[in-house]
């Protein structure tokens, strides 16, 4: 039994030796120990190039047989939802965001797979009185580069005018209750 401990105690420190060998010569002069400066940064794979092009963009008040009714660059808060349509060219298998921004503060992305050579998506986005302000959307690549953008202003609807007031205007006598001229005096 004595033999069988000392045997696992000579491993033990010979375990112990070898790992402090080990470290002495990872500090060593011959292998120089990496540093941030050296050390080599994690590879993280680049997003595919962008091919294809956006051939149309459209700010619009509607959208009719996937096409935009209108484009529009200022609304009042008379319109409640406005939509974004993009026909993009030759980039099948690719993916596209549509950023919408409110004065500068991302308010929603919508991200798309492009299914076909021509390909025409559209977002959508519900506006309440409280949005007002300059808004951006924005078709972005993969790696998050715009590849096109459009503005709009969202303004605040005026104030209905009050119907002029009718009842009080004065309404002339008739004929019959016209008091009547004197006649002449004849001497």
């Amino acid at each position: 039994m004595k033999a069988i401990a000392s045997v696992f105690v000579l491993l033990a420190f010979a375990a112990v030796a070898y790992a402090e060998d080990a470290m002495k010569s990872d500090a060593s002069p011959m292998k120089p120990e990496a540093t941030e400066a050296t050390a080599a940064p994690a590879a993280t794979p680049a997003p595919a190039p962008v091919t294809g092009t956006v051939a149309r963009t459209a700010v619009t008040s509607g959208i009719d047989n996937r096409e935009p009714v209108d484009n529009v660059s200022s609304v009042t808060t008379e319109v409640e939802k406005l939509f974004y349509f993009t026909e993009l060219r030759g980039m099948e298998g690719q993916k596209v965001t549509h950023r919408w921004e409110r004065n500068g503060e991302v308010m929603a992305e919508v991200p798309f797979e492009i299914g076909g050579q021509r390909w025409r998506v559209f977002s959508s986005k519900n506006l309440a009185p409280s949005l007002t302000g300059e808004w951006k959307v924005s078709v972005l690549d993969a790696s998050g580069s715009a590849l096109s953008s459009n503005t709009f202003a969202y303004n605040q609807a005026p104030e209905p005018t009050a119907a002029p007031d009718t009842t009080s205007k004065e309404m002339p006598a008739s004929p019959a209750e016209e008091p009547k001229a004197p006649a002449p005096k004849t001497e």
